[in-house]
């Protein structure tokens, strides 16, 4: 009888210890959320296990995170199998979620809720989901409270500026509120002798943008509720045809728009032979930073399309990662979750895509010329009436959208007579019934 009230004692003994430990909510409450995430099994308890992770990365992004997954398996013992998706990431990942087959952990590319919530684990109890910024949440939030993806970064989507250039024109990118002022801007940067855009015709260019003709209050139009509906007829679209049209017409692009890719893009505004970058982000001006480490270069908002409108900021998942609601990994899956939640792990990868990061303890000490790019866009534009809003085409269209207006915005440098724009509304249209259509079928 006394050894076995000495092991009850024992019993009590230790759950009072692991009572006084807890989970660091009632003797930890000084601790930053990011310091919670370190509080992970210890290395090599997942010897053993192979997460297979699905993943965008190409560049300096594949590089930094091949050297994350390492460093994991290094820490943990597990494996890490990384399907090197690229651009084709959505489709194969489309592909897969038809067959039932998904990886444990893959990047969701801005479609944590539309297009994979219903195959995904709800993370909203994660250490890392306390740590996210308003902006993040308002982009991964489900109506329901769910959270579906560890988020490390966020897109950030604007009108890129070479302040320097506009200075020379006598431009005051501040004094921009509506899209006349941007196109009165372009008038004066091309008569200081350069050429006013360095966009070329993509989705990026267009999709990004539209809500500020299309969805948001006080602009020319308001037909969000149509699109969610699937009742839109898109002939409000002509706005937009016509401004872009506009702006072919009077030479404010470069003459070889059409062939340009993205570094043609950067490297010509990095280089002052440029003044503006319709539909880009804070990435990118990360990346004309290391082109050029002495210029100058800014972001804003979206021009509104009214006086009365709204300028915005689009904001979408940056690199963020789901786990498989099916996954036999399931906690090691969550364990490298928190990883790349881990500070150091997420400056390594913000560092390679230039991204805003979305955790408030880690963007209080991020110092790249990404996050730079993005306080000076909170400081300067404080007093202008402006929203943060998610991207357009994942808020109000289905999957596989945004390459039709990428193909749309082609079509605009192509030919803009009346016949043209009434194709191009037919084009958006018919694709958008079929997407919609196919859309609620599954």
């Amino acid at each position: 009888m006394k050894k076995v009230l000495i092991c009850l004692l024992s019993v009590v003994m230790l759950l009072a210890l692991v009572g006084c430990s807890g989970d660091g909510s009632s003797n930890n409450n000084n601790k930053k959320p990011n310091q919670e995430i370190h509080d992970n099994p210890d290395a090599n308890t997942l010897a053993g296990v192979n997460l297979e992770v699905a993943v965008n990365f190409t560049g300096d992004a594949q590089t930094a995170f091949a050297a994350i997954c390492s460093n994991f398996e290094n820490r943990y013992g597990a494996t890490v199998t990384v399907d090197w998706y690229g651009s084709d990431h959505a489709t194969l990942m489309t592909t897969r979620m038809a067959a039932n087959n998904m990886p444990d952990v893959y990047v969701t590319a801005g479609w944590s809720i539309k297009k994979y919530k219903d195959y995904s684990l709800d993370l909203r109890d994660e250490p890392y989901c306390k740590d996210y910024t308003d902006s993040a949440l308002g982009v991964i939030k489900d109506k329901d409270g769910s959270i579906y993806v560890c988020m490390v970064s966020e897109g950030i989507n604007g009108v890129v500026y070479n302040v320097n250039v506009c200075k020379e024109a006598g431009v005051d990118y501040l004094s921009i509120h509506t899209w006349d002022d941007l196109w009165a801007a372009c008038e004066k940067i091309k008569e200081a002798g350069f050429t006013p855009i360095a966009s070329r015709p993509n989705a990026g260019m267009t999709s990004n943008a539209v809500g500020t003709w299309l969805t948001y209050e006080g602009e020319v139009a308001n037909v969000g509720d149509k699109l969610l509906d699937g009742t839109w007829n898109w002939e409000e679209y002509r706005y937009v045809l016509d401004a872009y049209g506009q702006a072919v017409d009077k030479g404010y692009f470069f003459a070889d728009a059409k062939s340009m890719n993205e570094m043609d893009t950067l490297e010509r505004l990095a280089s002052g032979r440029a003044g503006i970058i319709i539909g880009d982000n804070t990435a990118s001006v990360q990346t004309m930073y290391e082109m050029n480490s002495k210029g100058d270069f800014a972001i804003g908002p979206f021009p509104a399309s009214t006086e009365e409108g709204v300028e915005a900021i689009t904001v979408g998942e940056g690199d963020a990662f789901a786990i498989s609601k099916n996954s036999k990994n399931i906690d090691a899956a969550k364990i490298f979750l928190r990883y790349l939640a881990e500070e150091e792990v997420t400056r390594k990868l913000i560092s390679a895509t230039g991204r805003k990061a979305c955790q408030e303890s880690v963007l209080a000490n991020d110092d790249t010329d990404g996050t730079k790019a993005f306080l000076r866009l909170e400081e300067e534009y404080a007093d202008h009436k402006m929203i943060y809003a998610n991207i357009f085409d994942r808020e109000y269209l289905p999957a596989g959208m945004f390459g039709i207006l990428g193909n749309v915005a082609g079509k605009i440098f192509a030919g803009r007579s009346e016949a043209d724009k009434k194709e191009a509304i037919s084009y958006l249209k018919e694709n958008f019934d079929r997407l919609y259509k196919e859309t609620k079928q599954q």
